[in-house]
């Protein structure tokens, strides 16, 4: 799957997310990793951009907190992120973790689409989650 064949998908949905959320969604699809899109499935790539950007937003608190890193690959680079508790960062953590959960929203709406295991997909990404 490209990210482009993702991003279609993503402009398809009815009703339309708001237009922060869908600028973040598509930045999201540019900011994975390549290994995320090593699916044929639109509901695993989707499950898998959800838990990598709820993963990053967990690193990102851990390092902003000061506590241990390790969760993720972080969506931003330490330098880049925000001091903690500051309003920009509580805005940006919040539509990170709106994003996220959109994804995987989206990815249960995929399978529903593509006649999926629905109970494959929530354990596959409980197994990544708890990764």
């Amino acid at each position: 799957m490209t990210r482009a064949e993702v991003k279609a998908w993503l402009r398809e949905r009815r009703p339309e997310p708001p237009a922060d959320l869908a600028a973040k969604l598509a930045r999201c699809v540019d900011d994975a990793p390549p290994a995320t899109f090593e699916t044929a499935s639109v509901a695993e790539v989707l499950g898998a951009l959800g838990t990598w950007l709820l993963a990053s937003v967990v690193e990102r608190q851990r390092t902003a907190y000061g506590a241990a890193p390790g969760v993720g690959r972080s969506a931003i680079a330490p330098s880049d992120a925000p001091p903690a508790g500051s309003p920009r960062e509580s805005g940006a953590t919040a539509l990170d973790l709106l994003a996220g959960d959109a994804f995987v929203t989206y990815a249960f709406e995929a399978a529903s689409e593509e006649g999926s295991d629905v109970t494959g997909l929530a354990n596959g990404l409980l197994a990544r989650v708890r990764a």
